[in-house]
């Protein structure tokens, strides 16, 4: 089953203490990336930083999505259905000390559509992680942005197999 994951599209990454103008373009093609999901009947799923000041990110990054503030809520634009999965992570990675691997073989899933951010950081570990975890990883690169790395695109290709596609190209792509 394919599924969606949307990791970090949070009001302080669009709209708060880590934003960017690259991150803010992000947000229309993400909310048409979760509508296609939602009207396929196929799951969404939201890995949500969620910190307390002891994590050890807010050496690197300073305080940002602290756990129940609004900073770590998702953004307004993206339309949540009762059935979304929202998860809480403490690492990069979506996998990393969360039960996102259980609820996706619960879910028989086999592809993995990723969006949101960074593609340099939380969506690249998360992918790696997925990589490891036998998924297959599809980038619908309209809707992630990167920080750091602007050629992420190559290494996502090269090193985990990912394939990157468009916003034009989702519904094609997309497995029912």
């Amino acid at each position: 089953m394919d599924v969606l994951i949307v990791i970090d599209m949070l009001n302080d990454f669009i709209h708060g203490a880590l934003k960017t103008d690259e991150a803010l373009k992000t947000v229309g093609p993400a909310s048409r990336v979760v509508e296609i999901f939602h009207n396929k009947n196929l799951p969404v799923i939201y890995a949500c930083d969620s910190h307390n000041k002891y994590d050890f990110e807010m050496k690197l990054w300073g305080e940002h999505a602290m756990k129940n503030s609004w900073g770590s809520k998702i953004i307004d634009e993206l339309k949540l259905n009762p059935g979304d999965f929202i998860i809480e992570k403490h690492f990069y990675s979506a996998f990393h000390d969360t039960n996102l691997d259980a609820i996706l073989n619960y879910l028989n899933a086999g592809r993995l559509f990723l969006i949101g951010l960074d593609a340099d950081i939380c969506v690249r570990h998360t992918t790696a992680d997925a990589f490891y975890l036998g998924y297959e990883t599809i980038i619908i690169k309209d809707a992630v942005a990167a920080r750091i790395d602007k050629n992420w695109e190559d290494y996502y290709k090269r090193v985990y197999g990912s394939k990157i596609i468009t916003l034009n190209d989702l519904e094609e792509s997309i497995k029912n």
